[in-house]
């Protein structure tokens, strides 16, 4: 008996989760949601990406009705301050000075549509620490411009890398896309 064709959709503009989710050979579609992401002065990380990965999932749902939707939203936090994604150079630099010889947390939530409605959200930690960072450290960073759009104003999997002193947690999670519970989801649901 022949599987049932299911569409899968990500409903992200992330290059980092479009990279990742192909790694797996999984057939998607790639939708760019449109959503607010300010975050409430006094709202938990959990709470933020949790909210944000929602409205990203649910965006891509009423486009796609009858599709599986999968959604995610990153954050780094440290010294109880979210360092979301970076818009301008001197909030780069102030960034990587506060997370310069520092650990600090990346939290994703990952969110996922069934085709008949239900949706499910899990959450993956990841602890990354920093070596201390000098001026020329944070200079050669900038001029690679990796830090736009970046949560916490890096790409671990680019030029910074070589910032990380340890990471405790998933790797592919700090890239902005858990793959231990994204495979786990599709399979659970016959997607692979």
């Amino acid at each position: 008996m022949e599987k049932k064709k299911i569409n899968l959709i990500l409903s992200s503009s992330s290059k980092n989760r479009i990279f990742l989710l192909k790694k797996i050979k999984v057939p998607f579609t790639v939708f760019e949601p449109s959503i607010n992401e300010d975050f409430y002065p006094s709202e938990s990380p959990i709470k933020l990406v949790n909210r944000l990965s929602l409205q990203k999932g649910i965006k891509a749902k009423e486009k796609y009705k009858n599709a599986c939707i999968i959604s995610a939203d990153t954050v780094v936090y440290s010294r109880k301050k979210i360092i979301d994604k970076t818009a301008s150079i001197n909030e780069a630099r102030l960034n990587l000075k506060l997370l310069s010889g520092r650990r600090h947390r990346v939290f994703t939530s990952v969110t996922f549509f069934t085709n008949s409605n239900k949706y499910f959200q899990y959450i993956c930690q990841s602890i990354v620490k920093f070596k201390l960072l000098d001026e020329k450290d944070i200079d050669n960073y900038l001029t690679t411009n990796e830090w736009k759009g970046c949560s916490g104003s890096y790409a671990i999997q680019g030029y910074a890398e070589a910032f990380v002193d340890m990471i405790s947690g998933s790797y592919s999670n700090v890239v902005g896309l858990p793959m231990n519970i994204t495979y786990k989801i599709l399979k659970n649901n016959n997607l692979l």
